[in-house]
């Protein structure tokens, strides 16, 4: 058992392997969370489908069984199909916000009700994206981000008295599998429009992340910091 347990959702992808990278090197005992049936990294792993309800309270009622009761919370997960407006399908609309919505919400609400019960004391990061401002054209991604900005913003207050933080992060391009999947032209303009000319780094986020988590960020509850490179 251990009193720095961090939970990273979306940890087999780079943003997330960064993150759980500068959380152990801050003395978290860190458990990443993820679809596939092994995690990748020196984490200990659950698996974990995010969009299913019963997945996570299982899931977080184990890790906190195992290591203690979790106190940093990264709601990193997000899924991009690409997609334009009109070639959205229901089932499209419902997995977006299914994995970069409704996920967060549930786990910071089980994460939320474990720490009072534990006697408060905790952060939770959430993963938003320049978009959530910008919009997207990709338009239910660009929804469901803007959903994360909001939900930071509306947990901070009832949270806050019982000594639980929550701030996002809003990247802009990334130099992952997902940043790939965005179309060269617009990455391109992206990257161009931006003041440092160039997109982020996975351990530039998690830099960001981990700075929210420590106590450097002691009084920074329902911010959003933008990590963007000048977008």
């Amino acid at each position: 058992m251990t009193n720095k347990v961090a939970v990273v959702t979306g940890s087999n992808g780079l943003t997330g392997q960064a993150i759980c990278k500068d959380l152990t090197q801050r003395g978290y005992t860190v458990v990443g969370m993820d679809i596939a049936d092994t995690g990748k990294g020196d984490y200990a792993y659950r698996k974990c489908d995010v969009t299913d309800y019963e997945q996570i309270t299982a899931s977080v009622a184990a890790i906190d069984e195992q290591y203690g009761t979790i106190r940093v919370l990264v709601n990193n997960a997000g899924v991009w199909h690409g997609k334009t407006f009109f070639d959205i399908a229901p089932s499209d609309y419902d997995f977006t916000y299914g994995v970069n919505t409704r996920a967060p919400f549930f786990l910071s609400q089980e994460v939320a009700k474990r720490l009072i019960e534990a006697g408060g004391g905790g952060v939770i990061v959430n993963l938003a994206s320049i978009v959530a401002t910008l919009g997207s054209g990709v338009t239910d991604y660009g929804g469901s981000k803007a959903a994360i900005v909001n939900l930071t913003k509306s947990l901070a207050k009832p949270l806050g008295p019982h000594g639980i933080r929550v701030a996002a992060v809003s990247p802009g391009t990334i130099n992952t599998a997902m940043g790939e999947k965005v179309p060269k032209a617009v990455r391109d303009k992206l990257i161009a429009s931006s003041g440092l000319q160039r997109a982020a780094e996975p351990e530039e986020i998690a830099s960001a992340v981990g700075f929210l988590v420590s106590d450097d960020a002691r009084y920074v509850t329902g911010a959003t910091l933008d990590v963007n490179g000048g977008l």
